[in-house]
């Protein structure tokens, strides 16, 4: 994976991996919310919560780490 992961940020600035980081996080961010919609919406309607895995946030991690930066929730430092 190192290697491929060097590969996706061959030609890439620190600037434009950074800006990718910002770009993973935030997408990061909107599919944890709209999950927590989700969730609420099914408790609301007492319907079974949907799985976290429908959000797509571990592939966002893994694609953010081939790019060679993370893609951080909110909570974390980074």
């Amino acid at each position: 994976m190192a290697k491929e992961a060097r590969g996706l940020s061959v030609g890439l600035s620190a600037e434009e991996r950074a800006l990718l980081g910002e770009a993973f996080s935030a997408l990061r961010r909107e599919r944890g919310k709209a999950w927590i919609d989700a969730c609420q919406h099914a408790d609301e309607r007492g319907k079974r919560r949907p799985g976290l895995r429908m959000t797509g946030i571990e592939e966002i991690k893994r694609l953010a780490r081939r790019f060679g930066t993370k893609a951080l929730h909110w909570t974390e430092s980074p």
